[in-house]
């Protein structure tokens, strides 16, 4: 997705954001926002609650920093921020009762990735073409992992089932 510069200049830039360099963070920002940004529109597909998600994210962000070990995770840490904060929205905001279609353990009990891609196809209707653009990786990459969450969402019903 991004070069070995970009990746050295992040880690440079979370580790001044770790002495409270607020120019890094400023700088983290910048060079992040646009992907953001984008993720939260594939996800809540309206402007103002994308808006709304970035400031929340950011904040969660700058919050929470120090809680990062590596710098060079920082972009993932962001993505998984991310998407909590435009799960928790969609979930909000949705007339579909989530609840009936299934229980939110089993969600959350899958890995993240998993969770992530389910949840982008099966709840917010992503196409496997969008959630690859969105999250920056192949679409048969996509369908394997969509393959494989569903398969232990089956595996885990018929656990509690049995």
């Amino acid at each position: 997705m991004f070069n070995r510069n970009y990746d050295a200049k992040i880690r440079r830039l979370v580790l001044g954001a770790w002495n409270d360099d607020a120019e890094s963070f400023a700088e983290l920002y910048s060079l992040t926002v646009d992907d953001i940004y984008n993720y939260c529109m594939h996800i809540l597909d309206d402007k103002k609650e994308s808006l709304q998600a970035v400031n929340e994210i950011y904040f969660v962000a700058k919050d929470n920093i120090l809680k990062l070990k590596d710098p060079s995770l920082f972009p993932a840490w962001l993505r998984r921020i991310a998407f909590d904060v435009c799960y928790r929205k969609a979930i909000t905001s949705s007339r579909t009762d989530l609840f009936t279609l299934l229980h939110p353990d089993e969600l959350l009990s899958l890995p993240f990735f998993e969770r992530q891609i389910f949840f982008l196809h099966d709840f917010t209707g992503l196409s496997d073409k969008e959630i690859a653009n969105a999250l920056h990786i192949r679409k048969k990459h996509v369908l394997k992992i969509l393959t494989n969450a569903r398969e232990h969402m089956l595996e885990l019903r018929n656990f509690t089932r049995s």
